[in-house]
């Protein structure tokens, strides 16, 4: 199972912060206490000061400066060192105040907080780091002559074990869920991709890479409605010129590769702000946005001289023409009346004898 990765040091420079609260909040409680107990029992106070309160400062300071150090020096086992750092703290509090001397299931605090890594081997590194402390205090509360419960000390174990057994389970848990958001996120991901290559083939021609019919009528729809009304919008239509012959003579595998160098060449040869489709068949779009009459004309003879000179290996012999209808849109006419302007003016073009633009100007 995938596991996250070690050395999580925006959470080990928290632990740290809440290690200072939590030796802060201990000190301004133990002065309370001994504030109180100074009148109870004055003659045992300043030995309840020195045991308690600054002995287990000085000690719990020099853990927070060699746990500086240590991390400082040895980045690369932070976490380990951190898990060391919590369990030492415990043990200092357990050692050095009376009233926790028999809670050695505060041990099992180090082990939760190793589970946050995500990482089994920092829970077993806990939880023998945990044995190993237990048996100490064990150790040294024998060694100072204090009476040890059978029961306590199989309580305290079994709350040691069960803990890390929950630790487990939990990050077992957590694993699982953080595979599964995975697995989701990779799965829309993919339903993404899909639905933009879905939505790319319903509009771009696959054979030309030009946007196709339905991208056209959308599109000049999407312009008419929301241009302003003094944008200037001209509409070309452009037809190879024997098209049909080229086919019959070469092949429609040629015919193809004529339409793929006439879609690059639109392509390559046309403005930010202009658009050019694949109309349908032989037949090719423009629309030339916020362009005057005279530019949109002057664009469309440099297009033709573009074709003319361009030169298809696989028909030596065959010149390359096209034939240009141009018209420009009128606020006060409908789409539908604009289109057969533009078509009558390509027929126009391809009566008078092909290889030539007709245009017309709208009022």
């Amino acid at each position: 199972m995938e596991q996250l990765p070690a050395n999580d040091h925006i959470w080990n420079r928290k632990l740290i912060h809440i290690l200072w609260w939590i030796l802060l909040l201990y000190e301004v409680v133990a002065l309370l206490g001994f504030f109180f107990n100074r009148y109870d029992q004055p003659s045992q106070w300043f030995n309840k000061v020195m045991h308690v309160q600054i002995i287990t400062a000085c000690l719990q300071l020099s853990l927070m400066g060699a746990g500086y150090l240590a991390i400082h020096f040895l980045k690369r086992y932070s976490d380990f060192i951190m898990i060391i750092w919590t369990m030492t703290m415990v043990c200092i509090f357990i050692l050095c105040i009376p009233e926790l001397m028999s809670s050695y299931e505060l041990i099992s605090i180090p082990i939760i907080l190793a589970s946050i890594y995500f990482q089994k081997k920092y829970i077993i590194f806990a939880y023998s780091l945990g044995l190993i402390y237990f048996i100490s205090l064990l150790v040294c509360q024998v060694y100072q002559g204090y009476a040890l419960m059978i029961s306590d000390v199989i309580v305290s174990f079994t709350v040691l074990t069960s803990t890390a057994l929950v630790c487990f389970a939990i990050m077992n848990k957590g694993l699982v869920l953080i595979t599964e958001l995975k697995d989701s996120v990779v799965r829309e991901q993919d339903l993404l991709i899909r639905n933009v290559m879905i939505d790319r083939l319903s509009k771009v021609d696959a054979l030309t890479e030009l946007f196709n019919h339905r991208s056209f009528q959308e599109h000049t729809d999407h312009l008419i409605s929301h241009m302003p009304h003094d944008t200037p919008l001209e509409l070309a239509l452009i037809d190879i010129d024997n098209f049909k012959k080229i086919n019959d003579t070469y092949g429609h595998w040629v015919g193809d590769m004529v339409l793929k160098t006439i879609g690059s060449i639109l392509k390559d040869a046309l403005g930010p702000d202009d658009m050019s489709f694949r109309y349908g068949g032989e037949e090719f779009a423009v629309l030339f946005v916020g362009k005057s009459h005279a530019e949109v004309l002057h664009i469309c003879e440099k297009l033709m001289e573009i074709i003319r000179n361009t030169e298809i290996p696989e028909m030596p012999d065959q010149p390359l023409t096209m034939s240009i209808g141009l018209a420009s849109y009128n606020r006060n006419t409908m789409k539908k009346a604009w289109f057969q302007l533009v078509d009558e003016c390509l027929y126009t073009a391809k009566r008078n004898g092909k290889n030539r633009i007709h245009s017309h100007i709208s009022e």
